[in-house]
């Protein structure tokens, strides 16, 4: 089983909430509803931006492949350090792509309930959202905001 590396954030990921994914070839987003600091709904939802990403899969499941070390962390992202699916998308890239520079990307997990999403980018920011400003239905049904 790997080693993940946590990641802290800055704010209170729901643990029990859903994760939505949004990839396409010009964004990688990841967003997810918050505790407030006494564990109740906060008033926003998370958001990762993870740059120049270049892969995504994702898992129904509730258990991860990845064994996390010791970590106090209410809220966090996990980094593998040592992985295949990177490796498998370098060997993908000088297969396919032999006369392009392959940049090196990192290995991202985020947890929900009962499913995560991996994905291969640069990096990502880390940013909150006001319910108040969430308009696009998605968004909304990831936590009651009424």
């Amino acid at each position: 089983m790997p080693d993940a590396i946590a990641i802290p954030l800055d704010f209170w990921q729901d643990p029990q909430g859903d994760v939505l994914l949004a990839y396409s070839e010009r964004e990688c987003s990841i967003y997810f509803p918050c505790w407030d600091a006494d564990g109740n709904p906060a008033n926003f939802i998370g958001h990762l931006l993870f740059e120049h990403a270049v892969g995504a899969r994702s898992f129904p499941h509730e258990y991860l492949p990845y064994k996390i070390e010791p970590h106090k962390h209410h809220s966090y992202i996990l980094r593998i350090p040592e992985s295949s699916f990177v490796h498998e998308h370098i060997e993908y890239r000088k297969r396919c792509y032999p006369n392009t520079r392959i940049t090196d990307v990192k290995h991202y997990v985020v947890v929900g309930h009962d499913i995560y999403h991996e994905i291969l980018a640069d990096g990502f920011t880390a940013s909150t959202i006001p319910v108040k400003d969430i308009q696009d239905p998605r968004l909304v049904r990831l936590g009651d905001f009424s």
